[in-house]
This record gives C-alpha cells, structure tokens and sequence, in this order.
C-alpha cells in the first residue's frame, strides 16, 4: 500500500470514522470538544512552539506522567501538549497529570486534521508512545521539517504480521520519517526492521513504564485505609482491569473472577484461624461500572462500592473500586494483584505496578499484547499463570495460608521490574539533540 491508496481509503471511511467517532465523545460529557476535536479544530488556542507528546489509552498516558515531570524539570520554558486517542486515556491526563498541560483528542489521521492541528501547536518535537504509526501525521511532520520520534514503542506478534501483510511502503515511509524509535525489547526492534525501518533509527532503550514515579506517600495512604476500614487481619487481593468478554454470550472477566474468590471463602471458611478475605475488584471501564455492580449482587457476595462512599464491615467479601486513578492504593493496600483482560482474550495489562510495590503477579493465559514483558517476568519466575477461575482460587488458597510465600513472590516481582528500569535517563539523552537542534531532520526515505 502506498500514501495514495492510504488516503483514498480512508476518505471513503470517513463518513463510518465520524459517526463512530461522535458516538465515543457523545458518552463524554467532561470534554465538550472532543468531536471537533478529532477533526482538528479546537475552541482553545494553545501557546506554540512546545512539545506534542500523544499516548492512545489509560496505561500509555500513566506512563508518560515520570516523562512529563522530567520534560518540565529539563525545558521549563516549553509548552506540554498531551493527546489522547481515547476518552478514558484522555481523562487519566487531564485529572492526574504531574505537571501543566495543555491537552486535547488526537485529530483522525486525515491530512486536513493534521495539518490543521499542526499549525495550532507548531511543535519543536512529536513524540508518539507505543505503536502509533499515523502516515498523514508523519508525512506532514516531515513536510514541516519536525522531529518525530516513535518512544516505548512495541509490536505483538499479530500486529508485526498484519502490517508485513498490507502495510508495505507506506508503514516503511512512515517508520523512516522519524528521527529513531525507541523500542521496548529486543523481539520489538527486530520486528520494526523487519518492516523496513533503518537499522541505525532503533534504539532499545527499554520499557518507560519499568520507571514509575511512585509515590512517598502511597503506603501511609494504604495504611491509613485499611486502619479505618479494620483490614490489617484479612488476606486482600485485587483483580484490576477486568474486561467483558469479546463474545457477547461469553462470561465476563468479572464473573470468572468471582468463582475464584467463592471459592477462596469456601477455603477459609473451613480453616477459622483465618480471617475472611476481601476482593477489590477494578473494572478496566468506567461505563462497566453499574454492569459490575449487578454481577456482584447476582453472585450473592456481599459488597461495598467506592463511589456511593459504603463503608466495609466484617461482613463485606467484596470491594467494588468504581473510582478513576486510585489503581495504586488498591495495589499498595493489597497482599496478592490479578492482572485482568487475561482471563478473557482481550491480551493482558501492565504487571508492573504491583511488581514496583513487591506485590505477587497474578495473570491469566491471554498476555499477547504484552508478550515481552510477560515472557521476561516468567523466566525470573515473577509471575504466575492461572488459565482458569479453579486454577485462580487455588494459587490465592496457597498465598492466603502462606505470608512467607507471598513475600518472596513480591521480592521477585520487585527484582525483575528493578532489573529493567532506567529507561527515562536514555530516552532524555536521546531527546536532547532534537530540542537543541531541531530543524536537523531526516533526509527523504
């Protein structure tokens, strides 16, 4: 496929593109804008001559706040722009953000879009996080003579096929109008050369979110809500970012995660020496939430929900977590962490938060999306697998009744995410040319 083929296709897409597009911003109130938006227009007029730095989801934007801290310490003088390519992503920055920014939805990857936003900002540099390969985006930047730099950036298996299959010259192009991609592991910069990239533009620099900002207060948080609840003798353990199942009439995540927490209190409940356990469960999307909740109820457990403030009592087995950016004091609260979309074929999530705070990783069978990382805590044997809600309940029966096991399950979590850390300081290095130089750009691929 080249640019041309590129972008007649996705013309002819457009009409679909807009009315989906309108049905995601329609849900969100919070961002009257976010249409327009997608399109490149905004009401706002942003100060120019920053830094553009885009991050689609949840998980990419939190890894981007210890990048954003670092950008304002080291350029003070630049503007921060953060986009988002979806809505709950979106919310993550403009509510948690460690610094000020200035933020809005990416435009839809149409020359008109682009370019339009691209005058509003007229960047010093783009940085795109993960696998955000857009060809108008980066055809324009390269037009204007505008480093453009692909960072954290990663590649499953099935994603490497289907561009080798239809992407052809114009992801090639793409790839080779940054000024480097900075990759994860060394599978993903294999397979960014594989699809054409210039040896000499991937640099493995490793996994941003292996260096989290945590922080010095999190575990005073932590104590000061399990004191005021009376949790300090109840085994805790957290399922987060459970999903639905893709297959409409397929049992959700939750569901599986609730047979294995029945039967961890069938478990203690035959062994009184334990007190009774307590499941926060974290749903991955906000508008899941009441669809939760009703699940809960149907499984007769009883249960408390953060954003109606009820109170956990002894007799409470589950804690719905229906709130936003609260992720780490359920981790830093908890004894044991699920990591959810794993159990369903959804593909995993970041496992490591829990592991910063020397907490046992849990996970289901279905990582893809995170096969690297996945692989690389598996062979430091930080991470166990349980294909299903029996084999779940039974790894949490064994961590319930042994404190000394799960201290060493967290000890070799925390040794595996410390082994990998340190990648900030190397893409800082990297960046510091581009911004003290920055009409050096590429020559045409």
């Amino acid at each position: 496929m080249n640019l041309f083929t590129y972008r007649l296709l996705t013309y002819l897409a457009l009409p679909l593109v807009a009315y989906q597009g309108w049905k995601r911003c329609k849900k969100q109130n919070t961002m009257p804008h976010c249409f327009r938006a997608r399109f490149g227009f905004n009401p706002y007029r942003f100060q120019k001559g920053g830094i553009w730095i885009h991050a689609v989801s949840v998980g990419e934007t939190r890894s981007i706040f210890p990048l954003l801290t670092q950008l304002k310490q080291n350029y003070p003088k630049l503007p921060l722009t953060v986009t988002n390519g979806s809505t709950q992503g979106a919310l993550q920055a403009l509510q948690f953000s460690p610094v000020e920014i200035q933020h809005q939805m990416i435009p839809y990857d149409y020359p008109f879009a682009a370019n339009h936003f691209l005058n509003q900002l007229q960047p010093k540099l783009v940085i795109m996080v993960e696998t955000e390969i857009w060809p108008n985006l980066y055809q324009a930047c390269f037009e204007r003579n505008i480093p453009i730099i692909l960072i954290n950036a990663r590649l499953k298996e099935k994603s490497f096929l289907t561009y080798q299959k239809w992407g052809g010259k114009i992801i090639q192009k793409a790839l080779n109008q940054t000024q480097f991609i900075a990759t994860q592991f060394p599978i993903d910069s294999q397979y960014f050369q594989q699809l054409g990239a210039q040896p000499n533009k991937i640099k493995t620099l490793g996994n941003l979110k292996f260096d989290l900002d945590l922080s010095p207060t999190l575990e005073q948080q932590a104590t000061d809500w399990k004191n005021r609840h009376s949790l300090n003798n109840r085994f805790i353990w957290v399922a987060a970012s459970t999903h639905a199942h893709l297959e409409k009439h397929q049992p959700s995540e939750e569901k599986l995660v609730l047979e294995a927490h029945q039967q961890l209190i069938a478990s203690q409940a035959k062994n009184p020496n334990f007190s009774p356990p307590l499941l926060i469960l974290v749903p991955r999307h906000a508008d899941r939430f009441d669809e939760v909740a009703q699940q809960i109820a149907n499984s007769e457990l009883t249960f408390a929900r953060r954003s109606q403030k009820q109170p956990i009592t002894a007799d409470t087995q589950v804690y719905l977590a229906d709130s936003m950016g609260e992720l780490m004091l359920w981790f830093s609260s908890c004894n044991v962490a699920f990591i959810g979309g794993s159990l369903v074929p959804f593909g995993g999530h970041n496992i490591l938060e829990p592991a910063a705070l020397k907490k046992p990783v849990l996970s289901g069978p279905h990582y893809s999306n995170l096969q690297a990382l996945f692989d690389t805590f598996a062979q430091d044997g930080a991470l166990t697998i349980t294909p299903t809600p029996q084999a779940l309940a039974e790894q949490l029966i064994q961590l319930m009744q042994s404190p000394k096991t799960q201290q060493e399950l967290g000890e070799k979590a925390y040794q595996s995410f410390q082994k990998h850390s340190g990648t900030l300081p190397k893409l800082m290095q990297a960046i510091q040319p581009l911004l003290a130089n920055p009409s050096a750009n590429q020559e045409e691929p």
